[in-house]
């Protein structure tokens, strides 16, 4: 089992490569914008590619856009970049041309100034708020919140990570608990809001009867009771039947928790094989001296890049799968 445990640790650290991305890189280095901004195409399929690898590709394939002179298409790249990630910025030592182009584009989507709390999904008893700061003018967010019985706002302060916020409704105390967030500055102003002292949202705590049998609800955290059931009424202690199913049931999971394990690895290996064979056919492509063996080659290095996409996928499910089996 902690074979299987830090086998995942490990996977899910590893920052995961993209060859497309740095075969790119090395094609604008030596001008060859067009078949950088090919690459680029084949390195945003890749569904191993990191947040951080993403904006990567979005920056470069604008660069190459803009030293073609299709600022239009330019400008509808750094869009979706700064969709992605509205902090995001190039690097500054780039060329006054490129950085004007993508200043530009930021003050269209977002006017100065401009901050924005977003309420995400969370589990019972959390607040999840996104934090769209492209000016970067935010310092803290301060959530205030009050039980029923309470008559003054208590605060809750917390600092941005990652572009996202993250409280704990104290969830004890009869009655809805009443809240609202405020983003502030460094000198502690107010700059936009999530609810309001006279408008605030609200959230109430679900009945602990909803929880499952056999566990507990706690500040709307549900664990798992350590008691284990009783006995259905006629069963007797010993029961063969009963004990051949608890020792072949764990046996059963861990067999398949191995096997997903080895399909997983199988499948990242077969993804990283098929990655090197589409890098290799796209580069025979722009080597071809005959248009209709480029079209060919080119057309088996999509294809080829589409089944390491699906490996990658069925070999991620699998891992998922085979360290809850052994987990579990």
């Amino acid at each position: 089992m902690w074979l299987a445990v830090t086998l995942l640790v490990v996977l899910g650290q590893a920052e995961p490569a993209n060859p497309y991305l740095e075969q790119a890189r090395a094609r604008y280095e030596a001008l060859h914008f067009s078949e950088a901004v090919d690459l680029l195409e084949l390195a945003e399929q890749v569904p191993s590619s990191t947040h951080a690898q993403h904006l990567d590709i979005l920056e470069l394939r604008a660069r190459c856009e803009l030293a073609e002179g299709r600022r239009q298409e330019a400008e509808a790249t750094y869009e979706r970049m700064l969709m992605l990630d509205p902090r995001t910025e190039p690097p500054a030592d780039l060329s006054p041309k490129i950085l004007e182009t993508f200043q530009a584009v930021k003050a269209r989507l977002f006017p100065a100034g401009y901050v924005a709390l977003k309420q995400l999904p969370a589990a019972e008893g959390l607040v999840r708020m996104a934090v769209v700061d492209p000016w970067r003018r935010v310092d803290a967010v301060v959530l205030h919140w009050r039980g029923s019985r309470d008559v003054d706002w208590r605060p809750l302060r917390a600092r941005p990570d990652a572009e996202c916020c993250v409280f704990q409704l104290p969830g004890g105390g009869p009655g809805p608990v009443r809240w609202y967030a405020e983003a502030q500055g460094p000198d502690g102003n107010g700059l936009t809001r999530l609810g309001a002292p006279e408008a605030p949202l609200e959230w109430t705590r679900s009945m602990a009867s909803m929880s499952p049998p056999g566990t507990k609800a706690r500040d709307g955290v549900v664990a798992e009771s350590l008691v284990a059931p009783a006995s259905p009424p006629g069963a007797e202690r010993g029961d063969v039947h009963g004990d051949r199913e608890d020792s072949t049931t764990p046996r059963l999971r861990r067999t398949l928790g191995w096997v997903s394990l080895g399909v997983a690895v199988a499948a990242g290996l077969g993804g990283t094989w098929l990655q090197v064979q589409s890098a290799e056919s796209h580069d025979t492509a722009l080597r071809a001296e005959w248009a209709g063996d480029s079209r060919r080659h080119s057309a088996r290095a999509r294809t080829q890049a589409g089944w390491a996409t699906g490996l990658f996928i069925g070999g991620g499910a699998a891992a998922l799968g085979g360290g809850y089996l052994l987990t579990w």
